[in-house]
């Protein structure tokens, strides 16, 4: 029972890869949205690549950039 609690619960911390997948997702919701309104991909390139600038950089920089 206690590891079934522990599975539904959580008991540890997030995958040092877990912001990566978040932004990503993230990323494909934005050319999602531009590509069903548009039929192609204009104006979801920026958010896009900030997203993935600034979210999966800064990600990668936590997890390598510490000695």
């Amino acid at each position: 029972m206690s590891m079934m609690r522990d599975t539904v619960q959580g008991s540890g911390q997030k995958k040092w890869w877990y912001q990566i997948a978040m932004m990503g997702m993230l990323c494909v919701f934005f050319v999602g949205i531009d590509v069903y309104n548009n039929g192609r991909i204009t104006w979801s390139v920026w958010p896009v690549a900030a997203v993935l600038f600034f979210g999966v950089g800064f990600t990668l920089l936590n997890k390598y950039g510490r000695e």
